[in-house]
């Protein structure tokens, strides 16, 4: 327990992992977005008068629209990283990485499985869309509201947010996981 990594140090990495996908989704879904809306714009007005209008109204939108949706493409994919590897590239850059509780490094299942409640509001929103139960988005939000809370758990002597507990696992130096 003296060797698991408290609120600082995590909250640090989410902050990089935060930076990365915001700069990816910037650069990469404006881009795209806004290439697709400079089209759009421009078969809508179909090249009179307004056209350069069009296209500059159609880039703005595609931009805005191409940024939300490869941050929520991007964060998802980014995330689950962790939910294979223990570790997301902010975790890997300051040498930390979840573990099982006793020290040891945790299976697929086991990150998985932390990942699926750590996201529950995520995964949970995206179910409620797909299927159309609104039941699902108010069970995720109050699954959310619980995460964000458990995450200062961190600040207790275990060092394990919410999460952490109900799956059995813990954040580690990556050195002093044992096989």
């Amino acid at each position: 327990m003296e060797n698991r990594i408290g609120f600082g140090r995590r909250l640090a990495a989410l902050f990089i992992d935060a930076v990365l996908v915001g700069v990816i989704s910037f650069f990469g879904g404006a881009t795209i977005g806004g290439m697709l809306g400079v089209a759009a714009g421009a078969a809508i007005t179909g090249g009179g008068e307004g056209a350069a209008k069009g296209m500059a109204m159609g880039g703005m939108f595609g931009a805005m629209a191409g940024m939300i949706v490869a941050a929520m493409l991007i964060g998802a994919v980014y995330f689950l990283i962790e939910g294979f590897t223990g570790w997301t590239f902010g975790k890997l850059i300051l040498g930390i990485q979840v573990g099982r509780e006793d020290g040891s490094r945790a299976g697929t299942g086991q990150l998985l499985g932390r990942y699926a409640l750590k996201n529950c509001n995520f995964l949970l929103s995206i179910l409620a869309f797909a299927t159309g139960i609104h039941l699902l988005k108010v069970l995720g939000s109050l699954g959310g509201l619980a995460i964000f809370i458990g995450c200062f758990f961190v600040l207790t002597s275990s060092h394990q947010a919410f999460h952490d507990m109900i799956a059995k696992t813990a954040v580690y130096p990556r050195a002093k996981l044992a096989a």
